[in-house]
């Protein structure tokens, strides 16, 4: 976010045609790390989140995906680590010309003692004042070593630093429109929306927090010896970074602290990107909200999303209300409050001035449902509020199997890319390929397959399935073996208000269908999914 900021266009989401409930099981114990055993099947505990009945569809990937939804006065969430840094007592002492005081709701005594762990999450201001995190440059590449990824993943780009903001160019065509947002300088190898001729209202430099998550995978394994791939894969903290305290929270369930949702996603191919399976929610196409229910017409919130109950573990649906708004309201007199905008021109000053004057952004009701601030300013603001009123505290976790392919590498090496404006880590065979930690703007990554293949990625002692069906035929002078199958898991945390993109883009010969047999180490049969 710039410091001349913000005449800021504000996300207004659309539909995301996705499932959403919950569950509050504990989370599973008896994890391991470090090289295992051969394994046997899957046990019931890796089996696919599918739909019933699905039919199998080569022009669609499904994803199996857990998202575990938070409230916004959770110690790790909605923190506004950025403004923090130059206006931490100014949020701590800030009241209202209606009285509230931000200490009375969730900006109290915990929230200021815990200023290290704001200060170290990576943003334009904390790496301008104390070069915390790491920039990203023009091609999408860290302009520093990031020494969590494998070496043959440590490359550095040259610069210049990559910005992203509000476009100068303005639209009407694009769903009523009057604002976008996308990179100002991002070279033609880096997905995501580019501002035409580079120009910008504003554009700030993306800044993310590396280092906060071990490497590996653990995996649960079970006692026929099968790692599980979807309820027995834990990440784990590596370092104190980013307001992640609780970290042990996020991707798991915790009675009373979160709840959960078993999803399915459907990623469609898409022509524009050669037949890559494409999931794109951005702030340009409403924003990703996967838990919201949002009429695609007039954009306001409907209803919480409805969940598929025959894939949640206790067969019914219950997530938070939501409880946050999609716009920049931070709690403290800010300068430009009277000017703002969101994408479609409307001006949000009174939305922002009554969702502060009742609590603010962690004004929450600790039942999840009933009072909340942001509520509470949707009431007052009609068909404006509920335009804006969204459900942003969430994490996720996805999971796929995919075929290694080396005549899939020509012409060009097929590519993993992501975007995320969250924390975003990606993971193939339990070792990390990508590490966009911390809360930032959107901030692209990407590894090719080819390189990992070349590398004997996953493969090396010591490394979390080396000992598996992935690495069957695997050498370290000649790499994965041609048709040998991988795993891929990533994670996102979506901890911040005001903006929420997700994007991946998956090779087109992920055809993996969840059920589908898959081949284990030794002298095993194949077993369904």
């Amino acid at each position: 976010m710039s410091r001349n900021k913000r005449n800021l266009a504000l996300i207004v989401p659309m539909m995301v045609l996705l499932a959403a409930c919950a569950e509050d099981d504990p989370a599973p114990d008896g994890f391991v790390n470090g090289p295992q055993q051969k394994t046997t099947c899957p046990t019931d505990g890796a089996n696919a989140l599918t739909k019933e009945e699905a039919v199998v569809d080569a022009s669609l990937l499904n994803l199996d995906v857990v998202i575990r939804d938070f409230q916004q006065n959770h110690s790790d969430f909605e923190n506004f680590s950025e403004e923090s840094v130059e206006h931490m007592d100014d949020i701590y002492n800030y009241v209202t010309q209606t009285g509230a005081t931000m200490k009375a709701f969730g900006f109290d005594e915990e929230w200021y003692a815990a200023a290290a762990y704001h200060n170290t999450c990576g943003n334009m201001y904390s790496f301008e004042s104390a070069g915390v995190g790491a920039q990203i440059g023009v091609d999408g590449v860290p302009m520093q070593v990031n020494p969590a990824l494998p070496p043959y993943l440590q490359q550095v780009s040259a610069g210049p630093v990559l910005e992203y903001g509000e476009c100068a160019e303005t639209v009407t065509a694009l769903s009523g429109l009057k604002h976008f947002r996308g990179y100002k300088n991002a070279l033609e190898n880096v997905n995501g929306t580019k501002c035409p001729g580079g120009k910008n209202n504003w554009a700030n430099p993306v800044v993310y927090t590396p280092g906060m998550v071990d490497p590996y995978l653990q995996f649960k394994v079970n006692d026929n010896g099968t790692p599980d791939m979807y309820e027995g894969v834990a990440i784990k903290k590596l370092n104190e970074r980013c307001d992640n305290k609780n970290f042990d929270q996020w991707f798991a369930d915790v009675p009373s602290v979160n709840k959960r949702v078993n999803m399915v996603f459907e990623l469609p191919k898409s022509t524009e990107e050669n037949n890559y399976f494409v999931y794109d929610y951005n702030s340009n196409n409403g924003g990703f909200f996967p838990l919201d229910s949002v009429n695609p017409v007039n954009r306001e919130w409907v209803s919480a999303k409805s969940c598929l109950e025959t894939i949640q573990p206790k067969g019914f649906c219950d997530i938070f209300e939501p409880q946050s708004l999609s716009i920049f309201c931070p709690p403290y007199r800010y300068q430009y409050a009277s000017t703002q905008q969101d994408l479609y021109g409307q001006s949000t000053a009174k939305l922002c001035a009554d969702w502060l004057n009742a609590g603010g952004p962690r004004a929450v009701n600790s039942e999840g449902s009933g009072y909340s601030a942001a509520l509470q300013a949707t009431i007052m603001n009609g068909a404006l509020g509920l335009q804006h009123l969204r459900n942003y505290g969430f994490t996720m976790v996805g999971y796929t199997a995919f075929q290694y392919k080396s005549s899939n590498q020509l012409p060009e090496p097929e590519e993993l890319k992501f975007i995320s404006s969250g924390d975003l880590w990606v993971f193939v065979d339990g070792v990390l390929v990508i590490d966009l930690g911390g809360t930032h703007l959107p901030a692209p990554g990407s590894v090719k397959l080819q390189t990992l293949a070349q590398n004997n990625h996953g493969c090396h002692a010591g490394e979390p399935l080396a000992m598996y069906s992935n690495c069957r035929g695997a050498a370290d002078d000649t790499g994965w073996a041609d048709g040998s199958t991988h795993h891929l898991h990533f994670f996102v945390a979506n901890r911040q208000t005001e903006i929420s993109d997700f994007s991946m883009s998956l090779p087109p010969s992920f055809t993996f269908v969840p059920g589908e047999p898959y081949q284990l180490d030794g002298d095993d049969e194949n077993c369904a999914n």
